[in-house]
């Protein structure tokens, strides 16, 4: 466990598990929007059993980063996720982002270049969460602005709705949605200004300049980033293979687990060839 400043006094919290086997490439552990790292404690056991190095972290204002940064854009974000690569000195690490996380990961591996190994987009929310010019996919910039405002009025009833209502497609029980929900309670109200950010997010010139090995996963009943979103990323990476769980919702990590993870394994081991 660790905490790395990255704006004047303001620090992020960090934890980074050695791998067993120095062979194999370290994965850095993104989430999605307002949520925090303890999300990825499944994910984080199947990897290190496998002896991958881990890394998780918590963007600004969730978990237990400090609270009260002003600057919490994707680019600022994408900068934390790249410096932190960078402190720990990962050799060409492979960034995973899930939701909001992926935007961060594909700014994070732009700015990173030839020192990262891979990207993964879970349910990532990149290149566009909005539709704009050649890209008709999400919804409207507006629609952003709605959700920030509903998520400011009643923060604890929006996001057990979102979490009990909204992130999954399976059954994966009450219990599950509830960790889900308190995880999310931890985040301030200063992380809602990532969330309005992606209203304008537009990557992709970033990740078309892209030649790392890309793994696009794919929910086919995502109700918050839309599938077709994940298949426009596939198409726009330079070097990427899509995998789709037709069943599966914004989670897929937590609703098809045992197929989302083997198949990041052998993604990894890919890379590691």
């Amino acid at each position: 466990m660790g905490r790395l400043a990255v704006k004047e006094a303001r620090q992020i919290h960090f934890e980074h598990y050695v791998g067993g086997d120095a062979s194999k490439p370290p994965v850095v552990l993104s989430h999605g929007w307002g949520m925090g790292c303890r999300v990825w404690d499944n994910t984080v056991a199947r990897l290190v059993d496998a002896g991958h190095g881990v890394v998780i972290y918590d963007h600004r204002c969730c978990g237990q980063s400090d609270k009260d940064f002003a600057d919490v854009s994707i680019e600022a974000l994408g900068a934390d996720l790249a410096a932190l690569c960078r402190h720990l000195r990962l050799a060409a690490p492979v960034l995973n982002g899930w939701s909001l996380g992926g935007a961060v990961a594909v700014d994070a591996a732009a700015r990173l270049g030839n020192e990262v190994g891979g990207l993964v987009l879970t349910g990532g929310a990149t290149p566009r969460y909005t539709q704009g010019e050649g890209f008709p996919h999400g919804g409207q910039a507006e629609d952003v602005a709605a959700t920030v405002a509903a998520l400011r009025a009643d923060r604890v009833n929006f996001l057990k709705t979102l979490y009990f209502d909204g992130v999954f497609a399976k059954d994966v029980g009450d219990d599950v949605k509830d960790w889900c929900w308190r995880i999310a309670l931890q985040a301030s109200s200063g992380a809602d200004a990532s969330l309005g950010a992606l209203a304008q997010l537009d990557q992709r010139s970033a990740m078309a300049g892209l030649s790392c090995p890309a793994l696009v996963a794919v929910g086919g009943q995502d109700g918050v980033v839309v599938p077709e979103t994940g298949r426009y990323a596939a198409g726009c990476l330079r070097n990427a293979q899509l995998i789709e769980f037709e069943d599966s919702g914004h989670a897929v990590f937590l609703e098809d687990a045992d197929r989302y993870h083997g198949a990041l394994l052998d993604f990894l081991a890919g890379v590691a060839s």
